[in-house]
């Protein structure tokens, strides 16, 4: 017999209760398993990152360090008296920029003068042109000369000529000459005599 004060459970409510508290049960151990996973992805990637960003920083000091380093070994190098000869260097640049100017006024007269140049060889350019006739002129003597060429030959045969006849004369005046004293000889003797 049932007691009516005490109605029992039914099956459907059971079901429910354990169903509830399972679900409970599931969600804590979502929570914990959540928590977990937080946890990791925390030590996955900040801490990572954290370490990587904190390396760069301290290569980006002692990157500074060692150019500052550098630059104050630099600053102690140099030279104390680099602002006079920085000065004399200023100097030397305005003198070497006042010859470039002269320079460029020289090269615009050369540039006139060559301009003058160039009319000149046009003219003479064009002077030039008549030469065509003169060498034709010059190639018509050439040609005359080649005529010339046995009279040339004949007048070397005169000149052969005249060279023995030289020589003629020569031996001429020679024997005169042993003629001449084979006969003052003999003639001395009237030479002498007083009534001559």
């Amino acid at each position: 017999m049932t007691d009516k004060k005490n109605p029992g459970v039914e099956d459907d409510e059971v079901m429910i209760t354990s169903s509830i508290s399972d679900l409970e049960k599931m969600l804590e151990s979502v929570e914990k398993h959540a928590d977990l996973r937080t946890d990791t992805k925390f030590e996955k990637f900040f801490l990572p990152a954290l370490a990587v960003f904190s390396a760069i920083i301290i290569g980006f000091f002692v990157v500074i360090y060692s150019i500052t380093l550098d630059m104050t070994r630099l600053a102690n190098s140099m030279d104390p008296d680099m602002g006079g000869n920085m000065s004399s260097m200023v100097k030397s640049i305005n003198n070497l920029s006042n010859n470039v100017e002269q320079m460029t006024v020289s090269v615009a007269y050369m540039q006139k003068d060559f301009q003058r140049v160039n009319k000149n060889m046009n003219i003479i350019a064009s002077k030039l042109d008549n030469l065509d006739a003169i060498a034709v002129d010059l190639t018509q003597v050439s040609l005359k000369m080649d005529s010339l060429e046995p009279m040339l030959i004949n007048m070397e045969e005169m000149n052969k000529n005249m060279a023995n006849i030289q020589n003629s004369m020569q031996w001429m005046q020679l024997d005169l000459n042993i003629l001449r004293s084979s006969f003052s000889k003999p003639l001395r003797i009237f030479n002498n005599i007083p009534m001559l």
